[in-house]
Order: structure tokens, then sequence, then C-alpha cells
């Protein structure tokens, strides 16, 4: 095999590795009743878009609203992030799953971002839960967490 061939053939090899190519599931997406309780709060309990796959879980009330200064919807306006601000709150996040365990980050109800994080949750039935789950920025705060989703 000529050195040219090989080194082609190499990247390519590479690539698919580097993108988990093979590794990516089918991602399911479903209408759901989702509920979000921290520390006894409910921050959702509403219908929401989850979506699932090998990796993870995402949860969304589709209800967070992030405007521009001409007041329309950033995702349909072009402005700076530092100029965009919140219309109206809404409830979003990811849960990751790894060996029985799972790490939940969610946006606190305004963010455009998922920047709360906790660890330490197990699942039992429709739900992930823990009530001393550590965050990840501050290991000694701890919140009682759960998140549920039942297909509707």
């Amino acid at each position: 095999m000529s050195m040219p061939r090989f080194a082609a053939m190499l990247t390519i090899a590479l690539l698919f590795a580097f993108t988990g190519f093979n590794a990516h599931a089918e991602t399911r997406t479903i209408n759901a009743k989702c509920s979000l309780k921290i520390d006894g709060v409910t921050h959702m309990n509403s219908q929401c878009h989850f979506s699932s796959d090998a990796r993870g879980d995402s949860f969304d009330d589709l209800r967070l609203l992030i405007v521009c200064p001409n007041g329309r919807s950033a995702e349909t306006t072009n402005c700076y992030g530092y100029e965009q601000r919140t219309a109206r709150g809404g409830v979003f996040g990811y849960l990751f799953r790894s060996g029985g365990v799972a790490q939940l980050c969610w946006n606190g109800g305004t963010y455009r971002k998922a920047q709360e994080c906790y660890e330490g949750l197990r699942r039992t039935g429709a739900c992930w839960a823990n009530s001393q789950a550590p965050s990840t920025d501050n290991p000694k705060q701890t919140r009682n967490i759960e998140l549920c989703a039942w297909r509707i």
C-alpha cells in the first residue's frame, strides 16, 4: 500500500473513531409529562419534550424565551449574547447516565445554558433522584433532586 493511500485511510479511520460514528444510537424524542423538583420546590410539572439516546436524556418545557433588544426571539433575530435577555422563564436540562448513576444539569429556570449540575442520581421507575445530590461546582453543597418523565 502506498504511503499517501495509507495516510488517507488512517485519516478516515481516525475521523470515524473520534466522531463516534458507530457509537451513536438513534435519538428518541417523545412528548412526555415531566416533573423536576429541587429541595421540595417544583420547577416543572407539565408536558415536555423528552429526548433519549445511549449517552443520556434531555428535557425541555419549551417555555424559555430569549429576546434581542428589538423584542424578537433570539432564535429568529441576530444579536450578540450580551444583548439578549430572558423574556419568559422556562426549564430545560440534561441527564448524563453512566453505570447506573446520572448527573443532572439544568438551566435554573432562566439561564440560556444548563449550568447547575448535580451528581449521583439513581433511577427508580420513571424517576432519577438523590436526596443529597452534590453540586459539581461545590460538592459540600447538596440538593434533594428528583426528575421524572412519563410518556403521554
